[in-house]
């Protein structure tokens, strides 16, 4: 990733790196900054984070966000970084009661413990590479309560609070960072979720305020937009691109109080 030439003036290639890169969310935001002109380094626990490195001309990394030594190894091998995107998590939906002790240390420890040491590892990068941003993947129900969702809400929540935190300690050396909360989006892994009838996609999506349910895509445009110049007085936020769940309640508020 280095200049091809001592004395070329051509200014070098952003570089952004997106974890759980190999499908979903994450391979959307590594297509789209590829589209915007990015250098994009694509991280996955599994051998998904090479294809999505062959669709956008980047390098790839096979890598648990939980292991602080292999997260070290990648950052050794980058000579500058731009963005960080923080969208590896998983989750497992059940009632807080049925939630035992590895069920809640995965969640956890992927969700809040993977993007911290992803933080951690990359931010001095971005430092001496001159500042930039992270972003920082939440979600809709760490605000919008849901019955039967398990740890994962307050795990979610917990990103929020990392967020802030992480934009207080580190505006000084030049690193925004925000985090967006996606909604309802159909991504193969929310294929559970959904079921694979289009029809039924539809008759959900109707219920939200805009009509539908999300895609990848609509998410990867506001992480590409969060990690751009267009936002570079905004730090701290959370932006929720969820098609209007948060203020969704109210229809259903209506049809309750409708005699």
């Amino acid at each position: 990733m280095s200049n091809t030439s001592e004395t070329s003036e051509a200014p070098e290639k952003l570089v952004a790196l997106v974890t759980g890169a190999g499908r979903g969310i994450g391979r959307a935001t590594s297509l789209l900054l590829a589209e915007r002109g990015y250098v994009v380094v694509a991280v996955d626990q599994d051998e998904s984070a090479e294809s999505t490195a062959r669709a956008v001309g980047g390098a790839h990394f096979r890598c648990d966000v939980r292991d602080a030594t292999a997260l070290q190894s990648v950052a050794d091998e980058l000579e500058r970084l731009d963005l960080l995107v923080n969208n590896a998590g998983v989750w497992t939906f059940s009632s807080l009661a049925d939630i035992n002790i590895e069920h809640f240390r995965r969640v956890l420890d992927v969700n809040v413990l993977g993007n911290l040491l992803c933080t951690q590892t990359f931010a001095p990068l971005i430092a001496r590479s001159g500042g930039g941003a992270i972003v920082n993947v939440t979600s809709f129900l760490a605000g919008t309560p849901r019955a039967n969702s398990g740890i994962y809400p307050a795990a979610k929540a917990a990103i929020i609070a990392l967020t802030q935190q992480a934009a207080a300690e580190y505006a000084d050396a030049g690193i925004r960072v925000n985090a967006v909360g996606p909604g309802l989006i159909r991504t193969e892994g929310a294929a559970d979720l959904f079921g694979p009838d289009p029809a039924e996609h539809a008759r959900r999506g109707s219920y939200l305020p805009l009509g539908r349910l999300g895609e990848a895509r609509d998410i990867a445009g506001v992480i590409a937009f969060l990690g751009s110049p267009e936002a570079r007085y905004i730090t701290g936020q959370t932006l929720y691109a969820d098609g209007g769940i948060g203020v969704g309640t109210m229809r259903f508020l209506h049809q309750a109080w409708t005699p």
